[in-house]
């Protein structure tokens, strides 16, 4: 009877999402471990993507860790995802891509436990076997009557039992996805809508009236507040991440998480890792939830001059997005995003952006010119070549990242070119130089064409100018003979 009520109603109110109506044992897997400890709206993107990336249990297995961690990263719990990997693994190279199609054989895998070898047994092999989540356990709690501790081990088996009882020979799956659903829109915690119950008139909990005070469970212990400060560390277009080794977040790329709350503290644990900063400021807090801990975190910005370290390394903006990164340092992300954005101010401290200038000028001439040439292009000399730019009408801006001047731009609107183009040596392959190409193009005029003098041999800006458009040599012209030292002026070509 319980059944049959059961399943008429689930054949007429069932939810419809993404991951139902399959037997691919496959498909199931994937589901019900992201629904551990997830809410069913927040994985059903998960879902779809996961199953994009890796459509079958060999792609899975065959992918690189990292790539499974990224493709994971804001569902939280990672270990779920690292032990996916591991059981893909079997399963592809122990069972020949088969699952088992036993209970007991699917709970030996990594990270299956008894719910989801039941889940997987029944919905993918139609086996008896009760899913017992949170959902099932109040349903059965309220229709059974029980009112000890669902948490005991001994009340947790009569309920296992109960249900094994309760469950038809046949849709075995249909009936645990069933209880999922009235425990998730009928039978809820608190208050459950009993007049919109299948179960009512079987009811033992409805019957007493006291459904809203079951399941009976024992108090939870509060989580344990941890106190953190994240460190920001920006070098030359740059911050500093280190991949996690503690059981917590194992395996997941933060930004340098210490216990020291104070600039000196934070500094000193820093230099313990052989990284030497710089602090600067506070930038915020953020608050992140695990089961059984909290981080009250404190966000701080530090610069280095050398990017030096023992743990970790220091990333660009396009390589920190490529890493797993745990939700839990997500503020802490979007601060470094921002400080990592290039921008270019037109007012700004022309002698520290010269002496940028004359280090970047120096680097990438010093094969080409003598060393007495190369000693008269100080941080004096590139003042006066600069304060030289805007007295000729040309728009002169700085390179900022964070906090810090990594280089300059000139550019000539009249003569729609752009006209100079030098990034601190440290702060090239960080993606700044092509952010200022694009900055620059869109302060000229796209409707002309665009140009841009480099030489010849500075492989890196030939690269850049041309992945931005500079595709077409109109002119060349050599400077030195005996060096074979030669520029080259580009062009962009306007959209007539």
């Amino acid at each position: 009877m319980f059944s049959t009520l059961l399943l008429a109603w689930y054949d007429a109110h069932r939810r419809s999402l993404p991951f139902r109506g399959t037997r691919d044992p496959y498909r199931i897997w994937i589901s019900e471990i992201m629904l551990q400890q997830t809410r069913t709206e927040t994985v059903a993107g998960y879902y779809r993507r996961f199953l994009e990336r890796f459509p079958d249990v060999f792609s899975l297995a065959g992918a690189p860790e990292q790539d499974v961690l990224k493709c994971w990263e804001g569902l939280g719990y990672y270990s779920r995802a690292r032990n996916l990997h591991k059981t893909a693994k079997i399963i592809a190279e122990q069972y020949g891509g088969q699952f088992p199609r036993n209970r007991d054989a699917l709970r030996a895998l990594p990270g299956v436990g008894d719910y989801t070898a039941a889940a997987v047994a029944s919905i993918a092999f139609d086996l008896p076997e009760p899913a017992m989540d949170g959902n099932l356990t109040r349903v059965l709690s309220r229709f059974h009557g029980i009112r000890e501790d669902v948490g005991m081990p001994s009340v947790k088996r009569r309920l296992a039992d109960l249900a094994r009882q309760d469950m038809p020979p046949v849709r075995c799956g249909d009936f645990n996805q069933a209880l999922m659903d009235l425990g998730a829109t009928v039978c809820v915690p608190g208050t459950p809508d009993c007049a919109a119950c299948p179960l009512r008139p079987l009811c033992d909990a409805f019957r007493a009236g006291d459904a809203d005070l079951l399941p009976v469970k024992a108090a939870a212990k509060p989580p344990k507040e941890v106190q953190l400060s994240v460190a920001l560390v920006l070098c030359h277009g740059r911050i500093l991440v280190q991949q996690r080794k503690e059981a917590l977040l194992n395996g997941l790329w933060v930004y340098p998480l210490i216990e020291a709350s104070t600039p000196a503290g934070i500094e000193k644990a820093l230099k313990s890792q052989g990284v030497s900063a710089c602090y600067r400021e506070k930038l915020g807090d953020a608050r992140h939830v695990f089961t059984h801990r909290v981080w009250q975190m404190t966000i701080h910005l530090l610069t280095a001059e050398e990017p030096a370290c023992r743990e970790g390394q220091f990333v660009s903006l396009r390589e920190m997005d490529a890493l797993p990164m745990p939700t839990a340092v997500r503020s802490a992300r979007e601060q470094a995003r921002t400080l990592l954005t290039p921008a270019f101010p037109e007012d700004f401290d022309l002698a520290a952006a010269a002496a940028v200038y004359a280090q970047s000028w120096q680097q990438a001439h010093k094969a080409h010119c003598s060393d007495d040439f190369i000693r008269q292009h100080d941080a004096a000399h590139m003042e006066m070549i600069l304060r030289g730019h805007r007295g000729d009408g040309n728009r002169v801006f700085a390179i900022t990242v964070g906090p810090s001047t990594e280089g300059v731009l000139v550019i000539d609107p009249r003569e729609n070119e752009l006209v100079s183009l030098y990034l601190h040596p440290s702060a090239q392959h960080a993606g700044i130089g092509r952010a200022a190409v694009r900055f620059a193009i869109r302060q000229l005029d796209e409707q002309r064409d665009m140009k841009v003098t480099n030489l010849r041999a500075n492989t890196a800006a030939r690269t850049l100018y041309a992945a931005c458009g500079f595709t077409r040599i109109v002119a060349t012209k050599t400077l030195d003979p005996q060096r074979d030292l030669q520029e080259e002026t580009r062009v962009r070509p306007g959209r007539y």
